[in-house]
């Protein structure tokens, strides 16, 4: 609407620079346009931030909290983030047209609202429609003036699809990065903050000049064996549901000061079937680490196995409870070859009311994890 609204559009350039005036002044630690006592300014100034007084310095106007945003399917995330780092919730209007196609509108009073302050989107992209809504969104904070757009993304969909096998597959993953890479980088730039990613190489997926940055749930997951499962009376030993993660169970083994045992898949047309356990589990109760579960199947079989050769009692530790659907949940939460299941909250599905009734499954709360990092950042 530049063209067409004249004297208005020279007008919202004038507070547009006012603005960028401001803020890059109180980087520098100067005073700013509003010191000056200029009236014109700042009454400008009001309508750029709605929520800071007429006349309050520049520093005051770079230190308002951070705006925290999500998608519809993390919004129990983005409300534990938000309240993490005491900032403010925002909402973003979404309707749906009878062709398809999506409208989004971020709930601002003002055109300016978002010039200089920092926003933060929480979101998993366990489905395509949440990919495409994180680079819409994330664009639009790029051009409404967000200084810096902290992008959450607890769960990475596509992160098994992170190399090819057969000649002309698709690197899904790597060709995501690149889309998410390609959000427009003003002002102090974007930031990604993921979670216990499938394969750590996917963050070098992305490019450009972007933050990009892998969290660990490994101290979750630990306070909350410590506080839901039996660790003392019966000796207890770290697995794995395959030969997959062998580091990720040597972490936690070396933690308690107990052995390991793996299980030996074999992969043909037909499925996947258990082949060997490696490691004595006899008289044990087994705690399978898995960074992720889909189906449950790997994760029951693996149970089952460890059963079989002597365990006494499985339980289950996931950084992802990416279960695809009710029929799966169901499967996990009635299968006896698990007793308890904790997981972190980082996949939409740990909110599936069947989830949260039950009480063999554990859910426990990273929205601190990110708080941490988010603080740290935003505070410098």
């Amino acid at each position: 609407g530049g063209a067409a609204g004249g004297g208005g559009a020279a007008g919202g350039g004038g507070v547009a620079a006012f603005v960028a005036a401001c803020v890059e002044q109180a980087a520098a630690g100067a005073g700013s346009p509003m010191d000056a006592g200029a009236a014109p300014a700042r009454k400008r100034a009001r309508k750029a931030a709605p929520g800071v007084q007429v006349g309050a310095t520049a520093a005051e106007y770079a230190a308002r909290k951070p705006l925290v945003l999500s998608s519809v399917g993390s919004s129990y995330l983005g409300d534990s983030v938000c309240a993490a780092i005491n900032g403010e919730r925002g909402n973003i209007e979404r309707r749906k047209f009878n062709d398809g196609e999506a409208y989004y509108r971020l709930q601002v009073d003002d055109r300016y609202e978002l010039v200089g302050r920092d926003v933060v989107y929480v979101a998993s992209t366990e489905h395509d429609a949440n990919f495409l809504e994180l680079i819409r969104v994330g664009c639009a904070l790029a051009a409404y003036g967000a200084r810096r757009r902290i992008f959450v993304i607890p769960f990475l969909g596509y992160s098994t699809m992170e190399r090819q096998v057969k000649p002309g597959e698709i690197i899904t993953a790597k060709a995501n990065a690149r889309m998410l890479s390609a959000i427009p980088d003003t002002q102090l730039g974007n930031v990604f903050m993921l979670m216990d990613l499938h394969v750590q190489g996917l963050l070098q997926y992305f490019e450009g000049p972007c933050l990009k940055e892998e969290l660990y749930a490994e101290a979750s997951l630990i306070a909350g064996i410590k506080e839901h499962l039996d660790v003392s009376s019966i000796p207890i030993m770290f697995a794995s549901a395959d030969l997959g993660r062998p580091l990720w169970v040597q972490s936690f083994a070396g933690h308690f000061e107990t052995p390991m045992a793996f299980v030996q898949k074999e992969r043909t047309a037909a499925g996947t079937s258990v082949q060997n356990v490696i490691g004595d589990v006899r008289g044990r109760h087994v705690i399978i680490y898995d960074d992720m579960t889909r189906s449950g199947g790997t994760l029951i079989n693996a149970a089952e196995a460890y059963l079989a050769n002597g365990a006494v009692r499985v339980s289950a530790v996931l950084s992802h409870f990416a279960l695809q659907d009710e029929t799966a949940i169901e499967r996990m939460i009635t299968t006896p070859a698990i007793s308890t299941c904790i997981s972190t909250n980082t996949h939409p599905a740990s909110q599936h009311p069947r989830v949260k009734a039950s009480s063999k499954i554990i859910i426990l709360d990273v929205g601190s994890t990110f708080a941490e990092r988010i603080s740290a950042l935003t505070a410098r």
